[in-house]
């Protein structure tokens, strides 16, 4: 199987199941995230046959995928926007997400106050 079908496959396959319910979770400590991080990346070691001192770094600017961090914050960015277009009151109060900046990932208010 060519290399490039190889790492579709595993954004196709193995980034949706990393990435299930992100706005639930993703405002957890970095270090429940990690392990998160290292499955994506050796998922990535495995489909490319990358060494395991290629810097992850380079591996995924070179294969132009997004480190899950970021690929994390733009979902949630996206989730929380498109709740402002939801019909129902309750759904729409979840949109209200804080401004702190010191938040890593936008989170709704109603969280935060609970």
């Amino acid at each position: 199987m060519p290399m490039q079908s190889r790492v579709r496959a595993v954004n196709a396959v193995i980034r949706p199941t990393i990435t299930y319910a992100s706005p639930v979770w993703s405002g957890c400590k970095p270090e429940y995230q990690k392990p998160l991080q290292t499955l994506q990346n050796k998922a990535l070691r495995i489909a490319t046959g990358a060494l395991c001192f290629a810097r992850r770094a380079d591996l995924h600017r070179d294969l132009g995928i997004e480190m899950l961090d970021d690929h994390l914050r733009k979902l949630n960015v996206k989730f929380y926007k498109g709740l402002d277009q939801k019909e129902n009151p309750l759904i729409k109060k979840l949109a209200d997400i804080s401004e702190n900046p010191f938040d890593r990932y936008p989170r709704p208010i109603t969280a935060l106050t609970m």
